[in-house]
């Protein structure tokens, strides 16, 4: 498993590089104080899932952990994405609060700011107080926006781990043990050479520094990398390695504002239903542990909301014999997803009344106690306490 030895050199010795000493000090002091406080967990249902495998009555059978803690929240049955019906622009939109229309595949930041921009702005919040980590390897520019005013400077940590890591993965544990010494060493030269084609193709971007890392970190995450595969929790998919690192983010940093982007449930491009509804039923357990994992943490127990919901949906069969497959239609079962919030502030109980996805933003902020600046999104009223 990787280390929190190793996440903390991840973080913090490329901000030493960039940042005076005196003001991570003072960030310091303010995370110390943000710790004690109210945090929103944002998780996205990412790749698309369509409210019939989900919670419709035939598809509670797929999300067995989310159809048991549905009574203890707050759900939303009508969750629009009215937006452009991308990955990107998608959970472009539920971060920023107002609707994205910019490169389909992220080589375009979000054009208005996110929430972390915003929270960090207006809390002067540190820069390891806000982490969007996604198994979408596209979503490297996810944490900050191109809006004058704020940007990089201001942006989420975006960690990316399924790119290589997964390859890792992949590749080292089907070694066989009695494989020579050569044979590893090419691995892990192999895994060095990725290491050196950018930052980003690795997955860790460390907010303004990601293009900066040092070789002493990058030979931490080599080494890290082989005692992670072959430890006790090795992952079998990326949502899995999303998770664990995600934990391990939880429980060193304790960020206030934190975006997980699952994604295995993309599989379905592929044409498989089966594999579609397995990754389904993986993201349902995956967030039922980070929901335990709320509740085991100390710092997380009692004081944080846990909005959970699908960027989109996927295409309804009446449009083609295997609808899943896609989500560019725009019919309602593209559109019209869900959203579940659990934890604190949140009261149990249900509604047909129509949300959007870019009220999440809005809801995270005022959950937050900060007045974000520019967003269309509104507060949705009935969680916030």
């Amino acid at each position: 498993m990787l280390t929190r030895d190793f996440l903390k050199l991840a973080g913090l010795s490329i901000a030493q590089r960039i940042i005076p000493p005196a003001l991570l000090n003072l960030w310091a002091q303010a995370a110390d104080a943000q710790a004690k406080g109210r945090k929103v967990i944002l998780v996205t249902f990412g790749g698309g899932v369509r409210t019939e495998e989900t919670f419709s009555p035939a598809g509670l059978r797929n999300i067995p952990r989310l159809a048991a803690l549905r009574p203890e929240g707050y759900f939303y049955q009508n969750c629009v994405n009215e937006g452009v019906l991308s990955h990107f622009n998608s959970t472009g939109s539920i971060v920023t609060g107002n609707w994205q229309r910019v490169d389909d595949f992220g080589f375009e930041a979000p054009a208005s700011a996110t929430i972390f921009e915003q929270y960090r702005k207006a809390r002067k919040a540190g820069p390891l107080d806000a982490w969007v980590i996604a198994t979408n390897k596209s979503f490297a520019a996810m944490g900050a926006s191109s809006q004058r005013g704020f940007g990089l400077p201001l942006g989420a940590n975006v960690v990316l781990p399924k790119q290589l890591l997964l390859d890792a993965v992949n590749d080292i544990v089907r070694k066989p043990q009695a494989s020579d010494v050569a044979d590893r060493d090419a691995v892990h030269r192999r895994l060095e050479t990725i290491l050196q084609e950018g930052y980003e193709g690795v997955g860790w971007t460390i907010f303004k520094g990601g293009r900066q890392m040092d070789q002493h970190v990058r030979q931490t995450l080599t080494r890290a990398l082989g005692s992670f595969i072959n430890g006790p929790e090795a992952p079998t998919s990326g949502d899995e390695l999303t998770f664990f690192i995600t934990r391990e983010v939880m429980r060193e940093f304790s960020p206030s504002l934190l975006l997980v982007n699952f994604w295995d449930m993309d599989v379905a491009h592929w044409g498989s239903y089966s594999l579609y509804l397995q990754a389904v039923t993986r993201t349902d357990r995956l967030t039922g542990m980070l929901w335990d994992e709320v509740n085991e943490n100390s710092k997380y127990k009692d004081n944080t909301t846990v909005l959970i919901l699908p960027e989109l949906g996927r295409d309804g069969d009446s449009n083609t014999a295997n609808g899943f497959l896609n989500h560019r239609s725009g019919d309602p079962s593209c559109r019209n997803t869900w959203l579940l919030a659990l934890g604190a502030g949140v009261t149990k109980g249900a509604t047909e009344t129509p949300i959007r996805h870019i009220d999440v933003a809005a809801t995270a902020a005022a959950m937050l106690k900060f007045k974000p600046e520019g967003m269309v999104g509104v507060p949705v009223r009935e969680i916030l306490v």
